[in-house]
């Protein structure tokens, strides 16, 4: 599979620069996924700075300037509305906080959008996906005996070893233990980020190709465990969507249009018949504590006033109004965005995921493989959306979320060859024959030079103004 660049260059740069990608991403994905993992910190110059952020401050110009240049696949509507995103942070932070705060804009610009270039860049084609899939197996095997060491006793035993040398998580009063566990952190800074994490692996797995049913089942097992550990209602919501989109995909083979009408109806016929709407509804009866659902209808009530209050540039990291009794957390990343950058700063990434959504849903594929994984991805970046309306992230979470909106790109991007167009790619070069000859090239030379003299039959060649085969055009 090869990279198609917007601009509609040969095959032959679009293999070059699909091979670059192939050697950046050999080690660079490896190496986020291990900053990823890693929770320690240093203060420098009143920035904490993590092995993530730094990775992602190296790599965010490089990596920007090889999307604008169509040299991670053509670069898209999407990319736009990410990167006005991205200024839009900048300037309301600066319009808040004044110059003072530059360098806090910077690195929460770099948080927020890099996680998506590097998912953007580092995911190229099916093989590059199914390897970041194994790696967040890899990275939850690796987790395992530490959460169950957690969810027992309550000891981070990674952040006491790294906390000798470094600054790093710690316990916080707000995680309570439920159901006579504790619940688990591992490496990341709260049980929810922690769970969430390890949720976005289950659509994907279960739709995994190429796998045994051993490996399948094993890591749907797994995937599931170590959500549960969280003991958090987020993850698990998120994990339950994911099971009965699943199961409705199984059953009725694909009739998302349907889905999505039977979703709008009853959502109408739940708020029309109750007092409540659904959203309540569904807060209050899948938290662990309804006294949580309720603390997190009443922050979505006073954090909408505070957006309203100040709708252009939102009010920065500065407290927001609220009475005494609620907390200062609002449990809501959408919200939050909203809240501090303006409206119309949540509209671009908002715009960012729907379109993003859209394109997939539309791209063109073939391969029975790769629909597959693209039906395992969406389906978990769909779960992952509506959880975030009832939990906010950042830190190594938040990027991981935005890596992964980056990370499915590729299916709308590059061309998804079938078997027989591959075989006709590799054989674009022969020197003379027929695509599908039976006869070697110094044969098929001997006979057209020992009989009349008329050209050789050539290989189809894709123009270069033409789009590659199942490639859709989304600009």
């Amino acid at each position: 599979m090869t990279s198609v660049p917007y601009h509609g260059t040969a095959q032959q740069t679009a293999k070059a620069g699909a091979s670059a990608t192939d050697a950046v991403g050999s080690w660079a994905l490896p190496l986020y996924m291990v900053t990823t993992l890693l929770p320690l910190s240093i203060t420098l110059l009143s920035l904490r700075l993590t092995p993530l952020r730094v990775l992602l401050l190296a790599l965010f110009i490089p990596f920007l300037i090889r999307i604008v240049r169509g040299e991670a696949g053509r670069f898209t509507v999407i990319d736009v509305l990410m990167m006005l995103h991205a200024a839009w942070i900048t300037l309301a932070l600066v319009v808040v906080h004044g110059t003072s705060k530059i360098p806090f804009a910077g690195i929460t610009m770099v948080e927020l959008v890099g996680g998506y270039l590097m998912g953007r860049v580092l995911i190229r084609n099916a093989e590059d996906y199914l390897r970041f899939v194994r790696l967040m197996v890899a990275a939850m095997l690796f987790l395992l005996p530490f959460a169950v060491l957690e969810l027992l006793t309550g000891r981070i035993l990674i952040a006491e070893i790294i906390g000798i040398a470094f600054e790093t998580i710690s316990r916080a009063d707000s995680a309570t233990a439920r159901m006579g566990l504790e619940r688990v952190y591992t490496v990341f800074e709260h049980p929810i980020l922690y769970g969430l994490f390890c949720s976005i692996a289950f659509a994907n797995l279960y739709y995994l190709v190429g796998r045994t049913f051993l490996f399948r089942w094993g890591g749907l097992s797994l995937t599931t465990f170590m959500t549960f550990a969280s003991l958090s209602s987020a993850p698990l919501l998120a994990c339950g969507l994911q099971g009965g989109m699943i199961l409705w995909d199984r059953i009725t083979r694909g009739a998302w249009t349907i889905f999505v009408v039977l979703g709008v109806v009853g959502y109408v016929t739940v708020d029309a018949l109750s007092n409540r709407t659904p959203i309540t509804i569904l807060i209050e009866t899948l938290t662990f504590n309804a006294g949580t659902g309720w603390t997190r209808i009443a922050i979505f009530e006073w954090g909408i006033q505070n957006a309203i209050d100040h709708p252009l540039f939102g009010i920065g990291f500065n407290d927001w109004e609220r009475p005494q009794w609620l907390t200062d957390s609002v449990d809501n990343f959408w919200l939050l965005t909203t809240m501090r950058f303006g409206f119309i700063c949540a509209g671009f990434l908002v715009a960012a995921f729907v379109v993003h959504i859209i394109a997939t849903l539309r791209a063109t594929i073939e391969d029975p493989k790769v629909k597959l994984l693209r039906t395992g991805y969406l389906i978990a970046l769909l779960a992952t959306c509506f959880s975030m309306v009832t939990v906010h992230i950042w830190g190594a979470v938040g990027v991981f979320v935005m890596f992964y909106l980056g990370a499915g790109s590729w299916f709308y991007t590059a061309s998804h060859d079938t078997e027989d167009d591959r075989r006709e790619v590799d054989t674009e070069d022969a020197p003379t024959g027929p695509v599908f000859s039976r006869f070697s090239a110094a044969s098929v030379h001997r006979v057209t030079t020992s009989g009349p003299a008329r050209p050789a039959p050539q290989p189809h060649r894709q123009d270069a103004a033409t789009p590659a085969p199942y490639a859709r055009t989304f600009e």
